[in-house]
Parts: structure tokens; C-alpha cells; sequence
């Protein structure tokens, strides 16, 4: 079927949340600007693009995807320009379009390139990190195949790959899910039985305890008080404070905002946006930074833009605060003994400490859920869950159940008929 019509598009996040196609913009030398979309008649940019063609084939309108790189892109545009001339002098018919092979004859390593054009268009800049990261590995091994050739062995064969290289159920887990997702939005489903998922334990969810939390803020100098303080006022997530900025800040209503930042390459999970209440002092401290603040962002990194270390100063802190546990070993093979590397010490325990303080406070749960952009109930209750231990009402029911225990007197057993063997001092309870 002949290819009347071709051009090139770029996908791009507007800044109202909606997915368009834009005209590309392009250098004078005639290559593609990249990342940068004709937006109002203006460059601009956007690094989450993706380039697409669109071409007719017969009367039928269809949208190819040809991946972020700007060359690739080009080059694509340009061979199917050439197959268009090529059909016009009717020497051939036109090669099929990138991303219309059948999958039949596609590869993996193909495949995978398309299905990480899509995945940047929607998911979160940590989730594309992990999904480069597992399918790369999953490339490295099967990447010359063709995809239909993929079996249920191979699947059970990269699992057992994983595990004998030390990876943990729960790191096994995520890759085998990975993959499944990639090879479902392949066509391809039903290769793995229920009992060939990888099984991890689900870890109990804890929290600071209130001696922790004296200790680490003992030890914290001015600026790392005020980080931590602000994770444990606002059970804010790690990027959910690195994107926050003034304007999150509603000092008037004494709340915190969650905004999605879609310019900024950030959007809040599960798209749920929320304001969290806080405590006046935290109010009043941040108040006071925003005086002498030079940069957007709360708590900004070297240059002004987003911090991305909050954890390793954390870890930092915990170590010169003598809290590490001295149990952990890293993959480095160091002690927590020594080095900052302890894994008690994390970003997310604040959120559950939050979680915990607020309902011992009385805080109902499904307000707790909605302060944490929780979309499921349970997920908060397994949150609450110690606070539920650590209660003054649990601990009383707990002594009240052992305390007749204490009470109860030994008695003496009765004396054996003479002629069979005994001994002396026998009691029974």
C-alpha cells in the first residue's frame, strides 16, 4: 500500500498535563534541536519528548514511534523519504515503518527500545531508571533473539540467573515483574504459572522511636535539623522534597503542598496531588529560611537545583550520631561499624514515623491516608500497625494475659505409696 504522506512530530508534556504532538525544532544546520518542541510558535523544551512519524498509508492516518534520540529520528524520517521517492518512481514499495515489523520478526533488544519510548512518556524518572536498568540486563542476555522465541524456560532461566549472582527474593522479584510487564505490552502473556513468580517476605514496617529520633537531632547541625524535621513533619516521600519549592508552601493556611512539576521531569505517584497539614514551628522555621533563600526549591543542591543526596546525608548523620546498628554489610563488603552504610537508617521510615505519631495522637486513618497519598487503606494500616504494638492499651493487655502467672502457688506433689522410687523436692505448677 503506497506512503502518500510523511512528517516528523515530537510527543511532549504541556504545562497543563496534557499529551500533545508538536512540531520539532530544529538547529540551522538542519538537525534536530534536541529534547525542544514548537510550543505557541516558540522552541521549547522538553527532555521527556519523544519523536514520532506520522505517515498515510491508503487513507488510513498512523503514528510510529522512533525514540528520543534526535539523529535516530532524523534518520528515520530521512529513509522513509527515500522509500517514498523510491515508490513515486515505482521502483519498490515502501520498507514497513519503524515499530510495524511483526513481532514475529522483531528482537528483543527492538523491542525493548520502543517499549522504553513509551515507558518515558508516562512513568516517573525513578521508574524509568529501574526499568532501563532490569530489562538492560534482560537485553544483555537475550537481546539477538526474536521476541515470540522468549519460553517460560527462558524466563525461569533468568531467574535462576539472578539468584545464583546473589541478588535478594525481593530484587528477583522486581526483575521477573519487569519483564513480565515488557513482554505484556508486547503481545506476549501467559508464559509464567503462579507458583514461577519469585517469593520474597514482606518486610514489617517500623518506625523512629522517639529515643532515635532525640539522638539524631542531638547530633545534626542547623541545616540537617531542618531537612529531617521537615521528612518527619510532612511524611513527604525522598523526591517529593527534593521538587518541593516555595510555592508548595502555604504559610497563610499552614499546610504543604504536593504539585506535580512536570516541567521540572516530576510528577507525585500514583498522580495524586495533596496538602499536609503541619506544626506551627515548622511553619515559622521555613518562614525564616525563605528570607534568605536565593533558589526555587526548600532545600536546593549544589547550584541551586534539586538535591538529589538526602539520603547519603542521613546516612551521614546516623553514623556520627552513633546510631548505626553495626550489623550491615554493604556490597562493598563494608561495616556499618565504620562507614556510613547502615540500612536502619532510611528516608521512608520517616513517612511511617509520621504515620505512627499521628495515629497515637488519635489522627483518624483515612485522614492519615489521605496525608500520605496513600490510594489503599491497607497499605496505611500496615503503617499503623506498630503504633498499634507500641500502645499504651496493647501493653496492658499484654501483662494482663501473664499476670496470674505470677500469682500462682507450687504445689506440693502427694506423697508416693511406699514401695515405688521417688524424689524429694518435686512440684508441679
Amino acid at each position: 500500500m503506497r506512503t502518500l504522506k510523511i512528517a516528523l512530530y515530537i510527543r511532549v508534556r504541556l504545562a497543563t498535563g496534557r499529551y500533545a504532538y508538536a512540531k520539532p525544532a530544529w538547529n540551522k544546520n538542519r538537525t534536530l534541536r534536541q529534547g525542544y518542541a514548537m510550543v505557541a510558535g516558540k522552541p521549547e523544551c522538553h527532555p521527556e519528548g519523544v519523536y514520532y512519524l506520522r505517515f498515510l498509508r491508503g487513507k488510513k492516518r498512523t503514528w510510529s514511534s522512533v525514540g528520543p534520540n534526535p539523529d535516530q529520528a532524523n534518520a528515520a524520517l530521512q529513509k522513509m523519504q527515500r522509500d517514498l521517492d523510491d515508490v513515486r518512481l515505482g521502483r519498490r514499495a515502501p520498507d514497513p515503518a519503524p515499530n510495524e515489523q511483526k513481532s514475529s520478526v522483531m528482537r528483543v533488544e527492538d523491542a525493548v527500545t520502543a517499549f522504553l519510548s513509551e515507558v518515558r512518556l508516562f512513568r516517573r524518572p525513578k521508574t524509568i531508571v529501574e526499568y532501563q536498568r532490569m530489562l538492560g540486563v534482560f537485553k544483555r542476555r537475550f537481546g539477538d533473539r526474536p521476541l515470540t522465541s522468549i519460553t517460560r524456560e527462558d524466563l525461569l532461566d533468568h531467574r535462576a540467573t539472578l539468584e545464583a549472582e546473589g541478588k535478594g527474593p525481593r530484587t528477583v522479584y522486581n526483575h521477573i515483574m519487569r519483564v513480565s510487564a515488557f513482554l505484556k505490552a508486547s503481545g506476549i502473556v501467559g508464559l509464567l504459572k503462579r507458583q514461577d513468580k519469585p517469593a520474597y517476605d514482606e518486610p514489617e514496617v517500623e518506625a523512629y522511636d522517639a529515643d532515635q529520633l532525640e539522638a539524631l537531632f542531638a547530633a545534626a547541625d542547623a541545616e540537617e535539623r531542618m531537612l529531617f524535621e521537615f521528612f518527619l513533619k510532612t511524611g513527604f516521600r525522598d523526591q517529593e522534597t527534593m521538587y518541593s519549592t516555595w510555592k508548595n508552601v502555604d504559610f497563610k493556611g499552614k499546610v504543604i503542598k504536593v504539585r506535580s512539576r512536570p516541567e521540572l521531569g516530576f510528577r507525585p505517584k500514583d498522580k495524586e496531588e495533596r496538602s499536609v497539614p503541619v506544626p506551627d514551628e515548622l511553619i515559622a522555621a521555613l518562614a525564616a529560611r525563605k528570607q534568605k533563600s536565593d533558589s526555587m526549591f526548600i532545600f536546593p543542591g549544589v547550584g541551586g537545583g534539586p538535591n538529589g543526596h538526602f539520603l547519603r546525608t542521613l546516612k551521614k548523620l546516623a553514623k556520627r550520631a552513633g546510631l548505626n546498628c553495626g550489623e550491615c554489610i554493604n556490597k562493598k563488603n563494608q561495616s556499618c561499624r565504620r562507614c556510613p552504610t547502615c540500612s536502619e537508617w532510611c528516608l521512608h521510615k520517616f513517612r511511617k514515623t509520621f504515620a505512627t505519631m499521628h495515629s497515637e495522637a488519635g489522627v483518624p486513618a483515612p485522614t492519615i491516608q489521605r496525608w500520605l497519598g496513600h490510594s489503599d487503606l491497607a497499605t496505611t494500616l500496615r503503617y499503623l500497625a506498630i503504633a498499634d504494638l507500641r500502645s499504651d492499651r496493647t501493653r496492658q493487655q499484654v501483662n494482663a494475659t501473664f499476670a496470674s502467672l505470677g500469682s500462682r502457688q507450687p504445689k506440693r506433689v502427694a506423697p508416693i505409696e511406699s514401695g515405688t522410687p521417688q524424689s524429694s523436692g518435686q512440684f508441679l505448677m
